[in-house]
Formats: C-alpha cells, structure tokens, sequence
C-alpha cells in the first residue's frame, strides 16, 4: 500500500535483514490499515483506498491536500503539547511510518523464548528508558500529523466534489481552433473549462482539463462550446472525499486518538 520496508530508512532505520522483512512487512500490513481507518472512519477510508492511483497517491484534489504536507496558521487550534495557532502536518505517509516504527519496535523490546517472554540483555549495553527511547518520539511526531490532518478534515467547509479529474474525447468536431479555457456545456455539474490543440483540419487533437468545475459525475457528456460546438467528450474520473461528514453527520475527534 503505501509504506513499504524499503522507507525504513535514516529518522525511521530498522533492522531489515532477511529474517526481519516478513516481520515488518505483517505491521505495515496490519498498522497502515488500523491507523487510516482510524484517522478517516470505515466509509471514508474505503473511499480513500479506491482513490488511489498505482503510485499509491490519491487522484482526488480532496484526498491528495490531507495525503501531502501541509501547515496552517488556526488560532482556534491547541495541539496536544498545549501548542496554539499552528498545525503541521508532514504528510500521510511520514504519519504512518511514525505509527509502525512505535508499534514493531515496541513489540521487539521483549522477545518470546519456550520459557515466556524475556527482554533481551547485552554486556556492552543497557536498555534506554522511556525517556531516551526513539520510538516514543517517532510516535509523538506522527500523532502531532495526525491531529493537524484530523482538525483539517473536521472544519474544512470548502470541500469540492466531483471535479472532473480525466476526460475521454468522443467527438473531436469540426471548425475549432487551439484555445485555452474554453467552457463547456452538459453534464450535471459547472465550472469545467479545457484547453484544446486542434490538427490540420481543425478538428479537436488533443484536449486537458483548465478548471476542473465541481458536482460532475463519471459518464456524464460534455461538450465543447466555440468551432461548431459539436465536439463531446466523457467525464471518466472526478473527485471524491466530501470528509467533513460521516454518515451525514459532522465528524468530531471524540473517538480518535
């Protein structure tokens, strides 16, 4: 999905040996899931899943401004260090490799022998306390992300839905001549503009989004105004993730760490 044993690396370095990855790779398998369920609800998470492209980014505008960095001056905002004003976020995936880094190193203090569990002892060094221990600030760090991208999705108002984020061209027309925002006709939503290159016959060559609108939906036909305002195209993918509600019903951060 989206970390991999390979992102275990510098802030985040685990011992990846040939006995380890099978180990590491159940805890990526099992905390990813368990983190994003609980950061964007069942429904929610189930939609930010399918919204992923091969690379494992969203497509959707909504999804990919929670999936990357972002930071925010909110004076409403107090962090759970009492901080006010400020939320930053590194990301989805820093998040979670934070998240998976606490849970496989915590498990790996203690060590499972036929005669129970044992915590490993060295004669050349001693165990770090809490208070020096790593894994506790890597969690500390994914839980500040997670909080800033939990307070984002619950008072963000300006959610878009349904920009068209792919077009397919059914018809390229006749009579139309390179141009740049032109707006188009059709479909249930509004705001669609695209950008078109025309070949030799002046027929539609090729064609790109300018502003994606909002409230389209796969399948709908739009068509291209200027020339002889008969080329169409079909909306193949739009945006999702409307997440300021949940079931129809705000979300709140009661039942969240």
């Amino acid at each position: 999905m989206i970390v991999n044993i390979s992102d275990f690396t510098g802030k985040y370095e685990l011992h990846t040996g040939i006995y380890d990855q099978s180990k590491l790779q159940d805890y990526i398998d099992k905390y990813e899931m368990r983190y994003l369920i609980e950061l964007f609800g069942a429904s929610m998470y189930d939609e930010f899943i399918s919204d992923l492209n091969p690379a494992n980014i969203p497509y959707s505008p909504n999804y990919l401004a929670l999936f990357n960095p972002f930071h925010k001056d909110v004076n409403s905002y107090v962090d759970f260090n009492g901080t006010t004003g400020l939320i930053i976020s590194e990301g989805i995936k820093e998040m979670l490799k934070g998240f998976i880094y606490y849970e496989y190193l915590k498990d790996t203090t203690n060590q499972i022998t036929p005669n129970g569990m044992v915590i490993p002892s060295n004669e050349n060094s001693t165990t770090a306390t809490t208070l020096y221990s790593m894994m506790y600030t890597r969690y500390n760090e994914a839980i500040k992300t997670y909080r800033a991208i939990q307070y984002e999705i619950i008072t963000n108002y300006n959610i878009v839905a349904g920009q068209v984020l792919t077009l397919t061209l059914v018809n390229p027309g006749t009579n139309y001549n390179n141009g740049t925002n032109i707006p188009t006709t059709g479909g249930i939503g509004t705001g669609l503009t695209v950008d078109i290159v025309v070949d030799l016959s002046n027929i539609i060559d090729t064609l790109t989004i300018n502003n994606a609108g909002l409230n389209y939906s796969v399948n709908d036909l739009i068509t291209i105004t200027t020339g002889d305002g008969n080329a169409t195209a079909t909306v193949d993918k739009v945006g999702i993730g409307n997440y300021k509600l949940f079931k129809g019903k705000p979300k709140s951060t009661v039942y969240w760490i």
